[in-house]
């Protein structure tokens, strides 16, 4: 049903409705009218009875008269036998005579069929009956149509004038649905040059502002779910009766940290004794609502993680949680701390060697040669060293800044192993080292080559360093999805102990310490191998060759996904 259609069903419903009542209205005013008039000629009939005067003496001969006391039985009945009639005190016309004086019906005799109306006036002693007899209620309440005809007189006219001007208002209706969909559709529209060009224009205007604010909230939705998504902290925002109007996944991850049994919904968050300082201090600031924003921030240490919950109530008493883990944050700084005594534990050595060996150059001019030239190579081979160890710091500190300092392009992993391959061959050649690298042609991820290349450059020169010689290196993609690659890389050296496996990629960890300073190791190969692997949103872990020796298994991102703190 089109809105043209439905506008006229709904108001000529309407006229159809007013009409029916006004006609019902008019029947049975006039019925009332008639029982009235009927009632008021036979109330002239029992007074002249009252008066004296004889049954028949009445005008009308087709009365019934009929005498009742007050316990309902007919004393007199001029057509009938008052031993055949049975107790009247519950006919409707002697109950209203015993209530208001008089009382009036329009029914069928029990006792003959007939259709007659009743008049009953209560006397001193005794009701006084009397009744009209009828063929039909037509006959004894007459109903004048004129009032009917003139309403559907009127009824009439007005459905005709409903229709002359809906015609107008449809047309108008169809304008305006032209204009919007016109609009809509983003053509060019002429308004009327009529008394609707105004309003035209301005819902044409009213629409467009509209459009453009609706796209801006979409954008500014889709702006707030992908930062609630991809953020780093648990957020949910709660109303002032504290239901929840949006979260995202973290929240409920962090949440079921902080709680010892299993939150589902994250109104249970109000259940947790950990917050109570939070649940007290909303509490509080709902309470006593002071049309501001107040913010409360507590720390939470459960199950070995740290974590930061920010509480927030808004001016209109909603409500906001944030739980942050700060774990990883802590051990960083941790982590900082012990990095700036590695580093000058590990500078220390080196320099030291360097001022000792020039001192005593310095000291014994008339030192031998050969044995000056021993400690002038072995300053530069101590300066070596600390110039790879500062490098090496370089690095870390370089990846620890951000991701922002790195470029990214399109790089082939197959150019980047066979070029790493390719600077080592000697070495490789000279300990007798033979490579196998499968990866599938197409092995390409959005990365930075320098990173790249260091990844695989330091975990061969780990196994050249420690591995030891007449061995072999594998390197393999063993699988490929949708959003990573994933690499081993192995070799069939000695290996490490299992205590080992865990503490590979810490910065300056060393398995033998003295063998490792005398091989020339800085301690940062595999820590700068685990942050090139993470800038690429990667993993990396450590485990035992089943060939002997030690295996490396880790991921490199195709491409990377944006990261919001």
């Amino acid at each position: 049903m089109t809105i043209n259609q439905r506008i006229s069903t709904y108001f000529l419903s309407i006229f159809v409705l007013f009409a029916l009542i006004i006609i019902l209205f008019s029947v049975r005013y006039e019925k009332s009218n008639a029982a009235d008039k009927l009632a008021a000629q036979l109330e002239i009939y029992a007074e002249m009875l009252e008066n004296g005067n004889q049954v028949q003496n009445l005008p009308d001969t087709t009365l019934r008269v009929s005498i009742i006391d007050f316990n309902g039985n007919v004393a007199y009945d001029n057509l009938f036998c008052v031993d055949t009639l049975d107790n009247h005190l519950e006919r409707k016309e002697i109950r209203e005579a015993n209530r208001y004086g008089y009382g009036t019906a329009l029914r069928h005799s029990t006792h003959n069929n007939q259709l007659y109306f009743y008049y009953a006036k209560k006397g001193e002693n005794e009701y006084v009956r009397i009744a009209k007899p009828f063929d039909n209620r037509s006959d004894a309440l007459p109903i004048s149509y004129m009032p009917i005809l003139v309403t559907l007189l009127l009824f009439g006219i007005a459905t005709i004038g409903y229709y002359s001007t809906s015609l107008k208002f449809r047309s108008t209706i169809k304008t305006l649905k032209r204009l919007i969909e016109r609009v809509d559709s983003g053509d060019k529209y002429n308004f009327p040059d009529n008394e609707f060009s105004e309003i035209s224009e301005y819902i044409v205007r009213s629409y467009k502002k509209l459009e453009r604010t609706q796209k801006a909230l979409d954008m500014e939705r889709e702006k707030l779910w992908a930062h609630l998504r991809l953020s780093k902290r648990g957020l949910c925002i709660f109303s002032p009766q504290r239901k929840e109007i949006l979260s995202n996944e973290l929240f409920i991850q962090y949440a079921n940290l902080i709680s010892d049994r299993p939150i589902q919904y994250s109104e249970k968050i109000f259940d947790i004794p950990e917050l109570f300082d939070i649940v007290e201090f909303f509490d509080d600031k709902q309470r006593d609502y002071k049309n501001v924003l107040e913010t409360k921030t507590m720390e939470v240490h459960k199950n070995d993680r740290i974590l930061v919950v920010h509480g927030i109530v808004f001016p209109d008493k909603s409500c906001e949680i944030t739980i942050d883990d700060i774990t990883e944050r802590e051990e960083q700084a941790l982590l900082k701390r012990q990095l700036t005594q590695n580093i000058s534990h590990e500078l220390k050595t080196p320099v030291s060697s360097i001022q000792g060996f020039m001192e005593t150059i310095i000291n014994n001019p008339g030192m031998d040669p050969d044995k000056r030239e021993f400690f002038i190579e072995r300053c530069h081979a101590q300066a070596i060293r600390l110039s790879y160890l500062l490098q090496d710091i370089s690095m870390l500190n370089k990846l620890d800044e951000g991701s922002g300092i790195f470029d990214r392009d399109d790089i082939n992993l197959n150019d980047v192993i066979q070029n790493v391959l390719k600077d080592v061959s000697l070495e490789l050649e000279e300990k007798n080292i033979t490579t196998e690298v499968n990866l599938p042609c197409n092995a390409t991820i959005k990365g930075n080559m320098s990173l790249l290349y260091s990844i695989f450059r330091n975990l061969v020169d780990n196994t050249l360093h420690y591995a030891g010689c007449n061995i072999s290196i594998q390197i393999n993609c063993f699988r490929v999805d949708n959003e990573f690659l994933h690499f081993s890389y192995a070799d069939t050296g000695i290996g490490v102990d299992s205590k080992h496996l865990n503490h590979l990629f810490e910065r300056f960890y060393r398995v033998d310490k003295g063998r490792s300073r005398k091989l020339g190791g800085t301690g940062l190969g595999l820590a700068i191998v685990k942050n090139a692997i993470l800038f690429h949103q990667g993993r990396i872990s450590a485990k035992h060759h089943p060939g002997g020796g030690l295996e490396f298994v880790f991921s490199l991102r195709k491409e990377p996904l944006p990261v919001i703190d």
